[in-house]
């Protein structure tokens, strides 16, 4: 039978502790990817963010361009129309009424 010794005892340790350090090493690599991963995620999510928000003021400003288009088309046709309607009636009135002379 044999019998282990403390230097036995001591290449075992040291045996696992080598171990053990490869294997937090690889932790450390692991976490190192992930973290540049959501970096690079958070990153693209805030550009989105950013787009996002451009969009909205963009999509604001051609709502208030459209209103402003609508109101001024609106006042062009009153105009149109008032100015038809005041030919029609002085067209109406100098040919059907009576001459006053």
């Amino acid at each position: 039978m044999s019998t282990v010794t403390d230097n036995d005892l001591k290449e075992l340790k040291d045996l696992i502790n080598s171990k053990f350090e490869q294997v937090d090493r690889k932790f450390e690599q692991v976490n190192e990817k992930i973290d540049s991963r959501f970096e690079q995620v958070d990153n693209k999510l805030n550009d989105m963010r950013v787009e996002i928000a451009s969009i909205k003021g963009n999509q604001e400003g051609f709502s208030k361009r459209l209103d402003n288009l609508e109101f001024t088309n609106r006042g062009i046709f009153i105009t149109v129309v008032s100015g038809l309607l005041l030919a029609v009636i002085t067209l109406t009135v100098k040919f059907l009424a009576p001459p006053m002379s």
